[in-house]
């Protein structure tokens, strides 16, 4: 220590600092919004039933007995390729092809900023299932980390209700990559890092649900949600050719809750397909990927 302080004071004389560098790295790079949300989640998931993580993307729930998501392939919309170790149904949370309330439990997390229509896919998240998790970012968690520009919506969650206000096009200007972002995915380690991951309550938005999740829309100019497009049936020739590798076991739990576009009939699987009674609509399966509806964003 005596040694460190002459070394110290000698170059200090010269014009120079010594600082200590840090060497450690960023360990919340692996991690996954689960980490923190099981907390919030574990004591509401039924220890027998079915789970759907709806947004499910390259960090699904473990506990999920079904994913799905709305981006089969790369995206913007997350850092890696999507996970397909479960039954993977892409479809969208405005339509999920689910016979009603077969679902026990949903988890939907980081979705619902996007959306035309929170209310909407509120509905069809109460319709599919008995009960839920919705996390969307906060609105201070849009400000300092400069997502809001990605989002439609800024979000309150308030005595079991979630408010949406729809963001001005100003608004959205304020919200660039940032500083506090750019230590936040730095590989390298900055005390912001567990500032940030210790209050994930703070900066999220999270709202437990049964029956119906309760969302409020504050619209600007009295605007009105765009229509939901007619359901279109998946043109197989833009799929790669893959076989089939769902289970039996994971055929069965299918057959056992999809449902046709209007969420009325049941599907049963056929040719490396899920097909209607009246075999008029199929939703083609590669992999574990349930083929319902597909993005073309990418």
């Amino acid at each position: 220590m005596i040694l460190n302080s002459i070394i110290r004071k000698f170059f200090l004389s010269r014009g120079y600092e010594i600082q200590k560098i840090d060497l450690r790295k960023n360990k919340y790079l692996q991690c996954s919004n689960w980490d923190y949300q099981q907390k919030v989640v574990l004591p509401h998931l039924p220890k027998d039933g079915i789970i759907l993580d709806l947004g499910s993307g390259h960090h699904p729930v473990p506990h999920a007995t079904i994913l799905a998501d709305f981006f089969p392939d790369d995206t913007v919309h997350r850092a890696s390729a999507i996970i397909e170790d479960r039954p993977l149904i892409i479809c969208s949370v405005d339509r999920v092809p689910i016979l009603p309330k077969k679902i026990d439990f949903v988890i939907c997390s980081h979705i619902v900023e996007h959306v035309d229509s929170p209310i909407r896919a509120g509905r069809e998240l109460g319709r599919i299932a008995k009960a839920g998790y919705i996390e969307t970012p906060a609105y201070g968690k849009d400000i300092i980390v400069g997502t809001g520009n990605m989002h439609k919506w800024q979000i309150v969650e308030f005595e079991g209700a979630m408010y949406f206000f729809e963001y001005s096009e100003r608004q959205k200007e304020a919200h660039v990559t940032s500083p506090p972002m750019e230590m936040w995915a730095s590989k390298k380690y900055y005390p912001w890092q567990d500032f940030f991951w210790d209050r994930q309550d703070l900066y999220n938005a999270m709202h437990l649900w049964n029956g119906q999740p309760i969302i409020i829309e504050h619209r600007r100019n009295n605007s009105v949600p765009d229509p939901l497009p007619e359901w279109v049936p998946i043109d197989e020739r833009q799929l790669v050719n893959k076989e089939n590798t769902l289970t039996p076991a994971e055929i069965e739990l299918l057959e056992s809750c999809l449902a046709t576009p209007d969420g009325s009939d049941s599907m049963k699987f056929k040719d490396n397909g899920f097909v209607n009674e009246e075999k008029k609509i199929r939703y083609p399966v590669r992999g574990k990927k349930i083929y319902f509806e597909m993005s073309s964003d990418t």
